[in-house]
């Protein structure tokens, strides 16, 4: 065997170790080629419970209720499309919200690299639902960005 082709066999193994890492790897890492979101949910309404119901094309998450006490979070690997859609229908005793809980639009709003990771936060209050890039413990910060209000 010539020391070109023992060389270059080394090379193949090694580099393919080193992809091999991604793939078995924990957490976000299993988004190899892609983003990795994680998506929290928050009642700002005092002693109040809103069902959420989340769901994309292929995946139901169910209804979950959050309470000032208690979010809700999911975490998904976006489409290398960039085409990934959650919606959620949100409701009180009172009133409704239907939203879109991550889009393209919100993926440009939060911002995440290819294989990376980023966090998206909601939090509903009496007057709509809004945005953060990171938790903010006071529901009256201005860095909550307003997207919508209840119907």
């Amino acid at each position: 065997m010539s020391i070109f082709y023992m060389m270059k066999s080394c090379s193949l193994f090694i580099a393919l170790t080193y992809f091999s890492c991604f793939l078995v790897s924990p957490s976000h890492s299993q988004c190899f080629l892609s983003k990795h979101w994680s998506v929290y949910m928050y009642n700002g309404i005092p002693d109040s419970q809103i069902d959420a119901h989340v769901r994309s094309g292929d995946d139901d998450l169910g209804h979950h209720n959050i309470t000032s006490d208690l979010g809700y979070k999911f975490s998904f690997c976006e489409s290398i499309f960039e085409n990934t859609l959650f919606v959620g229908d949100f409701s009180d005793n009172s009133r409704s919200a239907h939203f879109h809980v991550f889009d393209e639009s919100i993926g440009e709003i939060i911002h995440c690299l290819i294989g990376g990771h980023a966090d998206v936060y909601w939090l509903l209050k009496e007057d709509g639902y809004y945005l953060s890039r990171e938790f903010k413990s006071d529901i009256n910060d201005p860095s909550w960005m307003f997207r919508g209000n209840w119907e």
